[in-house]
């Protein structure tokens, strides 16, 4: 039924204009040509997208919502920080964020940030096996 299917992540947005400036600017995503009105479509070469949509009252989810996989985190960081993106630091017990990168062994290291609307999106790289 749905194998094979392309997918997207959905989030929502309570100022398209401010969220749009901060996937452009912040984290140097393009509009996609099939945006249609009240949403915001960001495609990735692989087929993957994200997809944000307006609404009257921003979303209340507590978990990571969006995550960008990446193979150099401390990079990827540091250019965010540079455009301007405030990180979460998190000190959960096995949770703890030095340098804005929490590491879970086993699994990989993370780093967590806010859009303008609070959904958390998350940068991670995996844990070499």
């Amino acid at each position: 039924m749905v194998i094979g299917h392309k997918i997207s992540a959905v989030l929502v947005s309570s100022d398209l204009e401010k969220t749009k400036d901060f996937y452009e600017k912040k984290l140097g995503l393009t509009l996609s040509k099939k945006t249609i009105k009240n949403h915001l479509v960001y495609e990735f070469q692989n087929g993957e997208s994200i997809v944000i949509y307006g609404r009257p009252s921003p979303n209340k989810a507590d978990h990571t919502q969006i995550r960008f996989w990446t193979t150099d985190i401390e990079k990827d960081v540091k250019e965010l920080l540079e455009k301007g993106v405030v990180f979460d630091e998190l000190d959960m017990g096995t949770i703890k964020t030095i340098n804005h990168i929490a590491t879970v062994p086993g699994i990989g290291r993370s780093a967590w940030f806010k859009d303008p609307d609070g959904n958390t999106l998350a940068l991670f790289q995996a844990e070499d096996i």
